[in-house]
């Protein structure tokens, strides 16, 4: 089997600049928290890739399963000729070789950049509202052909926007054969949930517990509280269970002082049939 190896959006380190104030959640928790949860056989994620001549393996680690099953949106000043320029060279990898590598020059403290969650196969994500911080959007998204595994690329329209509840569905013009299905029922409480997209190491927790979302309709949103140890730059990032159904996506995280706290983060979750729905009506237009 070819090499599978995956460097996608290799970003700067953020951190904040407050000498008061520290994230309580950082890259060794997360890496911490991966090698706790992805274990016992892991995450069951059949990814069939021309690479592997439409042979299906289920080698993936949950952190593979969540670069293949997410998208990149990026935003604002990081859109120019030289973003465009490494864009359209990304697509040139060596045939027979999964190997994702494309650089994001984001500056410590900077936005206009985080996650989506593919929800079809023909383009549409969900994420977090706020990353939609700028008019111009472009989603990054790994896919395949016969001969390659590339970087594919489209601008993002703004389908459906909830600021209140943190919530968006974005169309992209490009195809996306490897999405994520809905979790319909219920978490119950201690579920081992997985997180992460492509800004940094992938991590795994505890569902806690759901929680009302204010200024909304009642019904149609949840907050789904975890134990994950989100950071800086996950925000719109897919919330997967053990069987890889989409549960939401990533929203806030908890910032800490200097004593020791442990990770806690929130993704938010909108009713599947009202997503399902919305994305029919645009279709029809």
């Amino acid at each position: 089997m070819p090499p599978i190896r995956f460097f996608a959006a290799l970003l700067a380190p953020l951190s904040l600049t407050s000498c008061l104030m520290l994230s309580a959640n950082t890259h060794w928790d997360q890496r911490r928290s991966l090698a706790k949860y992805d274990s016992g056989g892991g995450i069951d994620a059949p990814v069939s890739l021309p690479e592997l001549k439409n042979r299906t393996d289920k080698g993936f680690s949950a952190a593979d399963f969540l670069t293949l099953h997410s998208g990149l949106i990026v935003s604002g000043k990081y859109i120019d000729e030289d973003f465009k320029s490494k864009l359209a060279t990304s697509r040139e990898s060596q045939e027979g070789v999964l190997e994702l590598g494309f650089s994001v020059p984001i500056a410590k403290g900077g936005s206009g950049f985080g996650s989506c969650a593919p929800v079809t196969a023909d383009g549409y994500f969900l994420t977090a509202a706020h990353v939609l911080a700028h008019k111009e959007c472009y989603v990054l998204y790994a896919t395949s052909n016969r001969q390659r595994t590339y970087i594919d690329y489209a601008p993002v329209r703004i389908v459906y926007r909830n600021d209140a509840a943190d919530f968006a569905i974005v169309k992209a013009e490009l195809a996306t054969p490897r999405y994520l299905r809905f979790r319909r029922e219920p978490l119950a409480s201690g579920e081992t949930l997985f997180a992460g997209g492509w800004m940094h190491k992938r991590a795994g927790g505890e569902f806690l517990e759901y929680q009302p979302v204010e200024g909304v309709p009642d019904g149609q949103f949840q907050k789904v509280v975890t134990s994950l140890p989100m950071i800086k730059g996950d925000s719109g990032s897919p919330l997967i269970d053990r069987s890889g159904k989409l549960c939401g996506v990533l929203s806030t995280m908890r910032l800490g002082v200097v004593i020791k706290m442990k990770p806690k983060s929130t993704a938010v979750r909108m009713e599947t049939g009202e997503v399902e729905r919305l994305i029919r009506q645009d279709r029809g237009r």
